[in-house]
């Protein structure tokens, strides 16, 4: 499953010219961020950053269609954006309970209002709390997105969501899937002010997030298989 998720972004064709528009779109949205740093802090700056939304929406489409098993269009379509805005609904959903955990615990924490006699295992708990918070979340949300996409946002944020992800399966894809992304975003920053590094690390972006969308969704398809 693993492999065949690395092969599909250049298995053929069709998939290797969606991969392609996955970079095209990327690199509009670097060169519009780059524009906007550019200018910042003019006003003019709202422009680009305004504009940047655009090839994101369409990355996160072509994304979304691979993970709703209908592999790549060769255009964006209305429905390809309409499941594009449930992606990132469904996303920010979930991500935003651990991000408001962990800004909740450094809050907590920094600004002293625990006691120091209980200041150690009150931090110490409280970081676990955030960290298993973040990584339940994190490995619901390729479920939840996939059914998102296919049936809708409030789909996507309900329980039936997470049928499956018990699977194996399911726990294998999400397991490659998050090794693939996390690299990608790792190699990304630590590129992101070298132009040509930059190039092969956004190829390698684009690359990555096609394989682990393809993977998410293979993992979902096979974790349904075992409920029926």
């Amino acid at each position: 499953m693993f492999f065949e998720a690395l092969r599909y972004p250049v298995s053929d064709r069709s998939r290797l010219d969606g991969t392609a528009k996955c970079l095209l779109a990327l690199l509009l949205a670097g060169a519009l961020l780059r524009a906007a740093a550019r200018l910042w802090p003019d006003w003019a700056a709202l422009v680009p950053l305004l504009l940047v939304i655009t090839p994101i929406l369409v990355f996160l489409g072509f994304i979304s269609d691979v993970l709703s098993g209908n592999g790549f269009p060769d255009m964006p379509t209305r429905e390809t954006l309409r499941r594009a805005t449930r992606l990132l609904g469904v996303s920010i959903g979930y991500l935003l309970v651990p991000v408001l955990t962990i800004v909740a615990v450094g809050y907590v924490t920094g600004s002293g209002t625990v006691p120091a006699v209980v200041g150690g295992i009150t931090t110490a708990a409280l970081a676990t709390t955030a960290l298993i918070i973040t990584i339940v979340c994190a490995y619901l949300l390729p479920a939840a997105a996939v059914t998102g996409v296919e049936d809708g946002l409030r789909a996507g944020l309900q329980r039936e969501a997470f049928r499956g992800t018990a699977s194996s399966a399911y726990f294998l894809a999400w397991v490659g899937a998050t090794v693939l992304v996390v690299f990608s975003w790792s190699v990304l920053a630590t590129t992101a002010t070298r132009s040509v590094a930059a190039l092969v690390a956004l190829a390698w972006f684009a690359y990555a997030h096609v394989a682990a969308a393809a993977l998410v969704a293979e993992g979902v398809e096979r974790s349904r298989y075992w409920e029926r």
